[in-house]
C-alpha cells in the first residue's frame, strides 16, 4: 500500500498543466454575487468533470439562477464518504479600471493566475475537482466515495447553495468534509467564530434644527446605544482551553500572514458598525435612525448569550429596538480528529512544514457541516489582493493545496483506513 501511495503522490505533480488550465478557465468565468448567477461557471465545472472516467455529475438548482454541481467517484468497495465543498460565486468587481489585467481574463503570468475570485475560491474549487480526477485514476485502491459539491450563494448566506444541498441532496453529507476556501497552505482551519448580525433602530421626535428642545434626536440615541454595544468587546470570553492552546500555538505561523492581532482577536468579541442611516436635513431633528452591526464571538459563548448581552446594553437607551438578521454559534471540529490531522500530516509532506491549526475569523459554509456534527477542515490558497484589483493566486500555492487535498482524500478513502 505504501508503494501505491507513493506512486499516487508522484503522479500529482504531473497534473500541473491541467490544474493551471482549469483554474485559469474558472478565473475567466464571471460568477459575481450579486447577481449570483452561476450558470456559466457551473457549465465549466460540469464539462471538466464529465471528461473524468467513472464520475457521476449533475446540476442541482433550488432557485434560479443559482446552480450547484454535485459529482461523485466511488471506489471498488463500500466505505466512508468524504465531501469536498467549494463555492462558485465571488465578490463583485467594483473597480475594473484599477485592474492591470482584465478581471475575467484568466491571465497566467509570472507564476500567478489573475482574476476576480481566483483565490476566494476558484483555486480551491480547482483543487477539489482535480483531486477527484486523480482519485478516478486509482479508484481500485480506494473504498467509499469522494463527493464534490460546488455551490452557489455562499456570499449571500448559502440558502440556495450549501444549505439547499444539505437539506435536499443526501450525497452532500458524509463522514468528513474538506473545503478549499481561501486561507494558506501553511494554516488549516478547524473552526470559526460565531457571528450575529443585528439591525438597531432608534425612534425620536422630529423638530426644527433651531428648536431642539421640542424634539428628541434619534441619531444621538443611536450613537449612545452603539457606544454601549461596543462594551461587548470587554467581556472575558471562556474559550475552551484546548482551543485556546491551539490558537496560541498557531500564532508564530498564522499571525505573520493574517496580521498582528489575529491571535487575540480569535479569543474575544468584536463589534463592527457596518452601516448607519438617519436624518433628512441638516436643520431638522431626526425622528428615526438605523444601524447594521456585525458581532463576532469565540467558542465559549453562544448566539443566545450574545443577543442577551447586547439587548441588556441597548435597553439602557430609550427608543431603541433590536432585530436579529442572521447569526450562527461558534463551530469547531476536534483539532485531533482524523481529517484535521490528515491535512496537517500531508501538508508537512507536501510543503515541508506542518501547517498550523487554528480558528477562522470569518464564517464559511463549513459551519453548516460542523453544526451537523460532521468533522470539517478548511485548507486553501493564500489570498493576494482578495476582492481587490489584481486579485491573484500563486501557482505554487495552488499546486500545494491541490496535492494536499488529493492526498488527504486518498488516505481517508484508501483500503488501509
Amino acid at each position: 500500500m505504501a508503494d501505491l501511495r507513493t506512486a499516487f503522490l508522484r503522479g500529482l505533480q504531473d497534473e500541473r498543466d491541467l490544474v493551471v488550465a482549469l483554474c485559469a478557465r474558472l478565473a475567466a468565468t464571471d460568477s459575481q454575487n450579486p447577481p449570483g448567477d452561476t450558470h456559466a461557471i457551473a457549465e465549466v465545472c460540469v464539462a471538466e468533470l464529465s471528461r473524468i472516467p467513472g464520475v457521476e455529475v449533475r446540476k442541482v438548482v433550488g432557485k434560479e439562477p443559482m446552480v450547484n454541481v454535485v459529482a461523485r467517484i466511488a471506489g471498488t468497495a463500500s466505505g466512508r464518504r468524504l465531501v469536498f465543498n467549494g463555492h462558485l460565486d465571488t465578490g463583485p468587481v467594483a473597480d475594473a479600471a484599477q485592474w492591470s489585467v482584465p478581471p475575467f481574463g484568466g491571465v497566467v503570468r509570472d507564476g500567478r493566475i489573475y482574476g476576480r475570485g481566483v483565490c476566494d475560491m476558484k483555486a480551491g474549487v480547482t483543487a477539489g475537482v482535480r483531486a477527484l480526477a486523480a482519485l478516478a485514476e486509482v479508484r481500485r485502491e480506494i473504498r467509499g466515495e469522494y463527493v464534490v459539491t460546488l455551490v452557489a450563494d455562499e456570499g449571500s448566506g448559502a440558502r440556495w447553495g450549501t444549505r439547499y444541498l444539505i437539506e435536499n441532496e443526501p450525497l452532500s453529507l458524509g463522514d468528513a468534509m474538506i473545503s478549499g476556501d481561501v486561507g494558506s497552505p501553511h494554516v488549516a482551519r478547524f473552526g470559526e467564530k460565531g457571528f450575529l448580525w443585528l439591525e438597531i433602530e432608534a425612534a425620536g421626535k422630529s423638530a426644527g434644527g433651531a428648536h431642539t428642545y421640542l424634539g428628541v434626536n434619534a441619531v444621538e440615541r443611536l450613537a449612545k446605544a452603539l457606544a454601549g454595544l461596543q462594551d461587548l468587546e470587554s467581556i472575558e470570553c471562556p474559550v475552551p482551553e484546548a482551543l485556546r492552546s491551539a490558537i496560541d500555538a498557531a500564532a508564530p505561523i498564522s499571525e505573520p500572514m493574517a496580521g498582528p492581532g489575529e491571535t487575540e482577536t480569535l479569543k474575544r468579541i468584536t463589534v463592527n458598525v457596518g452601516l448607519m442611516q438617519g436624518g433628512q436635513k441638516i436643520n431638522q431633528v431626526p425622528s428615526r435612525a438605523r444601524a447594521l452591526v456585525d458581532i463576532r464571538f469565540p467558542p465559549g459563548l453562544s448566539r443566545g448569550e450574545v443577543v442577551s448581552q447586547a439587548a441588556a446594553r441597548l435597553a439602557q437607551v430609550p427608543g431603541i429596538t433590536l432585530r436579529e438578521l442572521d447569526g450562527a454559534d461558534p463551530n469547531w471540529t476536534d483539532p485531533w480528529s482524523e481529517i484535521v490531522q490528515a491535512v496537517q500530516r500531508n501538508g508537512h509532506e507536501i510543503i515541508g512544514r506542518r501547517p498550523a491549526i487554528t480558528l477562522r475569523h470569518g464564517f464559511s459554509d463549513s459551519r453548516l457541516y460542523r453544526l451537523l456534527g460532521i468533522p470539517s477542515v478548511v485548507y486553501g490558497a493564500t489570498p493576494h489582493n482578495n476582492n481587490a484589483p489584481d486579485e491573484y493566486v500563486e501557482i505554487d500555492d495552488l499546486m500545494a493545496v491541490f496535492r494536499v487535498h488529493a492526498l488527504t482524500a486518498y488516505d481517508f478513502l484508501s483500503a488501509r483506513s
